[in-house]
C-alpha cells in the first residue's frame, strides 16, 4: 500500500489511538506476528487464539501498532472489530483520492483459479506491467485484503483470487475489492456441502460478474449457466473462451500436443490465431490458460502479446509438475492442486492418453475429495467408473472418502489410511517405466507421500 500516517489509518477505521501521536508511518498489515515487517500493522483477530497475545511479537518484529478490541501495552488501534478493519483499510487503499489505483482483476470459479491467476500475472509482466498477485491461498475475506495492502506502490494491475464456501462470499469480496475486470474459469461441484446445490454455487460465482461496473469486462467458459455471468448485465465487453471450437465462442483452441518440452496449441480470436508453447503439461490446462488470454486481452494486450506470456510461465511444484523418478518411473505431480469431481476426470483422460501413447503402465494414486456433500459417494464412484473404462492398471486409494473409488474400479486395488502409509507402499508397488499420477484434495496431504518418494527413488 502506499504509505499513510498512523493518524490518518486512525480515521478510516473509526478507531481509538492509544500509546502513541499517531505520527508513524503505516506501509502495509499483517495478522500473522510471524510475517509483520517493519511499517506493517499488526491485526489482532479473537478466534480460538487471542491475537492480541502476540503484540509483543509483533513489535519486536517492527509494527507500527497492533489493531485489537482493547488497549495492549504499546500502540494500539481500537476498534470492535479488527477483521472488518482489515477489510475496511484494504477497501479505502484502493480508494483513496490522493492514490492512483491499480485495476483490479478478479478471478473466480471452482477450478482453475490458481492456474489463470500464476498465467496472467507472467503474461502482464511479459508485457511490462507491474503486477501484484494473490500469494498463496490467501483469496478469502482475510487473504484477499492482505494481498490488497501488500501491493506495492506502483501496481498497475492487482490480480486477486476470490474463493467461496457460502453463498456472498464473492459479493463481499468485490465489495472491498471493486474488481472493474472479472475471469470466471469454471463450475464444478465443490463446497457442496455449504451451498446446498450445485446451482446455488454458480449463483455464488456470478456475483463476481454482478459486481462489475458498466465499463467493466468479463471473460467467462462457454456453456456455463446463466446465473453465473448475469448475462442481463450491460458490460463493455464479453470474452467467452472454450477449449474446443464452437459457437458463441470468441477465444478458442486447436491442435492440442504435447512433448518433452511442455503443451502447445493454436489460440483463435476472431479471425486470427496464433501458435502457442507453454512449459506446463496437460492438455485440461489450456481452458485456464485461455481465461488467462481472456483477461489479458480485456486489459488492452493483443493476441501476440498472450502468446508470448503463455511461452514463459514455469511449473509450479505439485501443481502439475512433472518429473522422473528412479527405474524410467515419470511422475505427474497434482498432489496440491483442489480436487473436484471434474478436474480428476481431466487429469485422468490426460494421463490414460499419455500412458498409452508413451506405452507405460499406469499406476493412480487418488485421495478422496471433499466438501461435495450428499452425493459425495456418487461423485467418488463416477470416477472410479471412469479409471476403469480408462484402463488404470493400478489404482491407489488414500483416506475413508477414496474408497468409494474401489466400489466401481474392478481393477488391482491397494488402500492405505493417510498419506503417511501410502508412501511405503505405493514406492513398492512401482515398477520400471509406470507413470504415475498423483491427485487428492488438500487435506489428503498426498504432497508428503510425493516428497517421500522424491527421497526414496531419487535419480542416482
Amino acid at each position: 500500500m502506499r504509505p499513510a500516517a498512523l493518524r490518518e489509518v486512525a480515521l478510516v477505521l473509526g478507531a481509538g489511538l492509544h500509546g502513541t501521536d499517531g505520527g508513524a508511518e503505516v506501509r502495509g498489515a499483517a495478522s500473522d506476528s510471524r510475517q509483520v515487517r517493519g511499517g506493517d500493522l499488526f491485526f489482532a483477530f479473537q478466534g480460538r487464539i487471542d491475537g492480541a497475545a502476540f503484540a509483543n511479537e509483533a513489535f519486536q518484529r517492527g509494527a507500527v501498532a497492533t489493531v485489537a478490541t482493547r488497549p495492549l501495552d504499546g500502540p494500539t488501534l481500537v476498534v470492535n472489530d479488527p477483521m472488518a478493519a482489515l477489510q475496511d483499510l484494504a477497501r479505502w487503499s484502493l480508494r483513496r483520492p490522493d492514490v492512483e489505483a491499480p485495476a483490479v482483476v478478479g478471478i473466480t470459479g471452482s477450478v482453475g483459479k490458481t492456474t489463470t491467476k500464476d498465467a496472467l500475472s507472467v503474461v502482464l509482466r511479459s508485457a511490462g506491467v507491474k503486477v501484484s498477485a494473490t500469494v498463496g491461498n490467501l483469496n478469502n475475506e482475510i487473504g484477499l485484503p492482505l494481498t490488497v495492502l501488500a501491493a506495492g506502490a506502483n501496481t498497475e494491475v492487482l490480480v486477486l483470487e476470490m474463493g467461496a464456501t457460502h453463498v456472498g462470499n464473492v459479493a463481499d469480496l468485490c465489495a472491498i475489492a471493486s474488481p472493474r475486470y472479472g475471469i470466471l474459469t469454471a463450475i464444478a461441484p465443490a463446497h457442496l456441502d455449504s451451498f446446498g446445490s450445485l446451482k446455488a454455487l454458480a449463483a455464488t460465482k456470478g456475483e463476481l460478474a454482478a459486481s462489475l461496473p458498466p465499463e467493466g469486462s468479463l471473460v467467462s467458459p462457454l456453456g456455463v449457466p446463466d446465473v453465473a455471468v448475469a448475462p442481463e448485465k450491460d458490460l463493455a465487453r464479453r470474452i467467452v473462451f472454450s477449449a474446443k471450437r464452437a459457437g458463441g465462442a470468441d477465444l478458442w483452441a486447436s491442435d492440442f500436443a504435447e512433448d518433452e518440452g511442455g503443451l502447445r496449441f493454436v489460440g483463435h480470436l476472431g479471425g486470427r490465431s496464433v501458435k502457442i508453447r507453454s512449459p506446463v503439461f496437460g492438455t485440461h490446462l489450456v481452458e485456464p490458460l485461455l481465461a488467462a488470454m481472456g483477461g489479458a486481452l480485456a486489459l488492452g494486450l493483443d493476441l501476440e502479446e498472450t502468446a508470448r506470456g503463455i511461452s514463459r510461465l514455469k511449473r509450479t511444484g505439485m501443481r502439475g509438475d512433472v518429473y522422473r523418478l528412479r527405474d524410467d518411473v515419470l511422475v505427474y505431480d497434482d498432489s496440491y492442486n483442489a480436487a473436484s469431481p471434474p478436474s480428476m476426470a481431466a487429469v485422468l483422460r490426460y494421463a490414460a492418453e499419455t500412458a498409452g501413447r508413451q506405452g507405460r503402465r499406469l499406476v493412480v494414486v487418488l485421495g478422496g475429495m471433499f466438501e461435495l456433500g450428499a452425493g459425495s459417494r456418487t461423485y467418488h464412484r463416477e470416477i472410479g467408473t471412469l479409471a476403469n473404462d480408462l484402463g488404470v492398471d493400478l489404482l491407489a486409494c488414500v483416506g475413508d472418502e477414496a474408497r468409494w473409488y474401489a466400489e466401481t474400479f474392478t481393477g488391482a486395488t491397494l488402500f492405505y489410511p493417510d498419506a503417511a502409509a501410502a508412501a511405503s507402499g505405493v514406492s513398492g508397488a512401482l515398477e520400471p517405466g509406470d507413470y504415475l499420477i498423483v491427485k487428492g484434495s488438500r487435506g489428503v496431504q498426498l504432497d508428503t507421500l510425493t516428497r517421500q518418494l522424491k527421497k526414496s527413488l531419487a535419480l542416482v
